[in-house]
């Protein structure tokens, strides 16, 4: 195990490019949280491939479906219900129908 000088900046954890320039050209890494460090190593190819059959298949099944408009993040007075709403302890399958009892 090679340990290299990292420099922790707000975007995240800079490492130098001479250290992963042996695994030739990486679109992703995985990282990996150990009791002794963590751990960088590039994405198996075969997770990602099997990821995106996965997703393929729930879409041909219908369960995953692309929207045609763009979800905008909820407006803070919604936050603050949603936060009211789900920190009063009842489950959430509970909070969900008796909103629609009030919508309804």
């Amino acid at each position: 195990m090679t340990t290299i000088a990292a420099k922790v900046t707000e975007r995240g954890i800079l490492i130098p490019r001479r250290m992963v320039k042996a695994w030739g050209k990486i679109e992703e890494v995985e990282i990996e949280q150990r009791l002794d460090g963590i751990l960088i190593r590039p994405k198996s190819v075969a997770v990602s491939s099997q990821y995106a059959q996965i997703v393929r298949e729930m879409k041909e099944a219908g369960l995953i479906e692309n929207l045609p408009w763009e979800v905008s993040p909820p407006s803070p007075e919604v936050r603050i219900y949603l936060t009211e709403r789900l920190s009063q302890g009842t489950p959430l399958s509970e909070s969900i129908l008796m909103d629609r009892d009030e919508y309804a």
